[in-house]
């Protein structure tokens, strides 16, 4: 009866376990805790040394040492302009040799050394030739080189005296004065001889032709109308139109640079001078002054210089005037005949 009445009270509480989720002691396993023992062991680290990372040592950079930039010396500026070189002819008569030299007539070297008589040489537009006149081959030619001396050419091998070479302003072609046709006339042909043009047609004497630098007329010399004076044509030979009119010899005509003038000598004071004349105008200006034989005139290529040949001194030597003030100054000192000066380009 007891037992019965136990049985009776274990329930409720049984019951009341199992709603509250508590299992009765009897019922669940008891859990002992395990404690998780880890072992450490301590080792002592020995301290380790490291080798510091070598880094490169970097090259210092020196600074370069800054020299002092020497002056600059400008070669000074040839008077007259253009290469700083003029041509001429010089020599004993009929023995006369083609030269170069300076502008102020030093360092002259000999670029013909012939037997033969070299005269009036004229420098081609471009500075790299030279056309002259020659005796070599027993009457006068015109011949060409270079500015050097070397690749000498005869252009008129015939037989007649052929002279007075002169060069248009773009170097295609050479107008000169012949007799080929009887009487001195002006004729025209290319830097190689071929292509002869004549382009005169008179009784008289044309002599010393010069192209304008605009290659559109021809300034010559010619007696036609009984004494020596200067023409002016086109550079095919029409429209002929006397330039100047005094009884006396004008001759040796060059133009100027620009076109505007033309300087000749003439012998209208009673001795040859240099007289400048502007075209369009009367103006007509004396260049030289003594009683002297001034002549064959050649402009610098600026326009403010000329060259030209007198024995103002006893013999012919070069001179250079100076058109501004109209000083003279020699530049050739020789004993020998020195004439027929040209600028270079």
């Amino acid at each position: 009866m007891l037992k019965r009445h136990r049985l009776l009270f274990l329930c409720p509480l049984l019951l009341l376990a199992c709603t509250i989720g508590i299992a009765p002691a009897s019922i669940l396993t008891p859990v002992v805790p395990v404690t998780a023992v880890t072992q450490v062991v301590i080792t002592q680290v020995s301290a380790v040394t490291i080798a510091p990372t070598l880094t490169e040592t970097p090259t210092p950079t020196v600074a370069p040492t800054l020299q002092p930039t020497p002056a600059t010396t400008l070669a000074p500026t040839p008077i007259g302009g253009g290469l700083g070189l003029f041509v001429y002819h010089s020599g004993q008569q009929n023995q006369e040799d083609i030269y170069v030299a300076d502008f102020d007539g030093s360092d002259p070297v000999n670029l013909t050394n012939s037997e033969g008589s070299d005269v009036t040489p004229r420098w081609s537009p471009d500075g790299g030739r030279i056309v002259f006149v020659s005796k070599r081959d027993g009457d006068l030619d015109i011949f060409i080189m270079n500015a050097d001396g070397s690749d000498l050419l005869n252009l008129t091998n015939n037989g007649i005296d052929d002279d007075a070479p002169n060069w248009s302003p773009d170097g295609q072609f050479i107008v000169f004065s012949s007799q080929r046709d009887g009487n001195r006339e002006i004729y025209r042909m290319r830097p190689d001889g071929t292509d002869v043009v004549r382009l005169t047609n008179d009784l008289a004497f044309d002599l010393n032709p010069a192209y304008s630098p605009d290659g559109i007329q021809i300034a010559f010399s010619s007696n036609r109308d009984s004494n020596m004076e200067i023409y002016l044509m086109n550079a095919d030979g029409t429209q002929t139109r006397r330039l100047t009119d005094d009884s006396a010899t004008d001759q040796y005509a060059v133009w100027s640079p620009d076109g505007r003038a033309i300087v000749f000598a003439s012998d209208r004071s009673g001795d040859y001078e240099l007289y400048r004349l502007v075209l369009g105008t009367a103006a007509l200006q004396n260049l030289t002054n003594n009683l002297a034989h001034d002549a064959s005139p050649s402009y610098s290529p600026d326009g403010t210089q000329l060259l030209f040949d007198s024995n103002r001194e006893g013999n012919y030597e070069i001179y250079r005037l100076d058109l501004a003030t109209l000083a003279v100054t020699r530049l050739t000192h020789n004993s020998t005949f020195d004439a027929d000066p040209s600028w270079s380009p």
